[in-house]
């Protein structure tokens, strides 16, 4: 089972890390920034052989924004573009957003030309 694990920083309560717990170890993390009503994830790390933590990380992170009444979510992560384009975000300038009920809403299988 994967448990998505939001710990926020003791120094600033706007940075928030979420960790991806599978099987008891830790396999993936993505750092959020919440300000002036934005939501942006800046840095995401995982296992390349798991893919699917990506989506679980993002969905992760924006639910918990949601949550805290913010309604706008970006994304800065350049070394996960190829599922990003996938999911349901819109870019601009290399910085993917939508607002969240609609990023909640997608997933990475979504826009495949095999299905």
């Amino acid at each position: 089972m994967i448990y998505f694990k939001p710990c926020v920083s003791d120094k600033n309560s706007a940075e928030i890390t979420f960790e991806a717990i599978e099987n008891d170890i830790a396999c993936g993390k993505c750092d959020m920034t919440i300000t002036d009503g934005k939501a942006v994830v800046d840095y995401i790390a995982y296992d390349e052989d798991k893919t699917y933590l990506v989506e679980g990380l993002l969905k992760s992170a924006f639910n918990y924004a949601a949550m805290k009444n913010v309604y706008m979510g970006y994304c800065k992560c350049e070394n996960i573009t190829h599922l990003l384009d996938r999911m349901n975000f819109q870019k601009e300038n290399s910085v993917y957003y939508n607002d969240i009920p609609s990023i909640l809403q997608g997933n990475c299988c979504k826009k495949c030309d095999n299905i």
